[in-house]
């Protein structure tokens, strides 16, 4: 398998992602209505985001991944115009990324690293994320997605608020496991930006009672 780095070009920039979700959209002569529809997020946030105004989350990319029976990955791979056909399940599997060779997007408190991203058909998604807020991030910004998460902190010291827990303070070498339908957000403790490594069984979602993505 070919490394990330070594593929077709990727989205690097909001503009760029922007231009990838309208181009899947127009492929599928899709309004932005029926993309909100199949998406659960607002017009409004699509629009901006193929305009490149704003930067979409995590959980906001995954939600248009699916809902274009993409996956994660597959919503980054600049030749997936189309959901890949099944595939018959393969043993001894193996890719790889290198440091810093991650799929980089950012938002406006974290920094991301997706490892692993040319492997398109997963049942996780692995990523780096620098948290960069000191504060907690405003209800509406707090991540939500199926499935469950695996929290590692890497350097620094991290604050894992959950809608049902207390704070919870994380210093490098701690780990939280959660049901990531519960919504979390992180924040850095102190001068350091922590770096956390954050495992996500995403890639099968269930939104408005229907299964999308792609089952391991």
């Amino acid at each position: 398998m070919r490394n990330i780095s070594e593929g077709a070009a990727q989205p690097k920039t909001d503009q760029d992602f922007g231009v990838r979700v309208k181009d899947l959209r127009s492929a599928r002569k899709w309004t932005l209505e029926r993309l909100a529809d199949m998406s659960g997020v607002s017009i409004s946030a699509l629009s901006k985001i193929e305009n490149g105004q704003v930067s979409a989350s995590f959980d906001t990319i995954v939600k248009i991944a699916h809902a274009f029976g993409l996956t994660f990955a597959e919503l980054f791979a600049s030749s997936a115009i189309d959901p890949a056909p099944e595939t018959p399940s393969i043993i001894g599997r193996r890719t790889y990324t290198f440091a810093g060779k991650g799929l980089p997007f950012s938002t406006d408190y974290y920094d991301y690293q997706v490892h692993s991203a040319e492997l398109i058909h997963k049942g996780m998604i692995p990523l780096v994320m620098t948290i960069k807020t000191r504060e907690v991030l405003p209800r509406k910004d707090w991540s939500t997605h199926d499935g469950e998460e695996f929290i590692y902190v890497v350097s620094g010291v991290t604050e894992l608020h959950t809608a049902y827990y207390a704070p919870l303070k994380l210093s490098a070498g701690d780990s939280a496991y959660i049901d990531s339908t519960m919504a979390h957000c992180f924040v850095s403790i102190g001068d350091e930006d922590a770096r956390i490594l954050s495992i996500c069984m995403t890639e099968q979602l269930m939104f408005n009672d229907v299964s999308v993505g792609n089952a391991r």
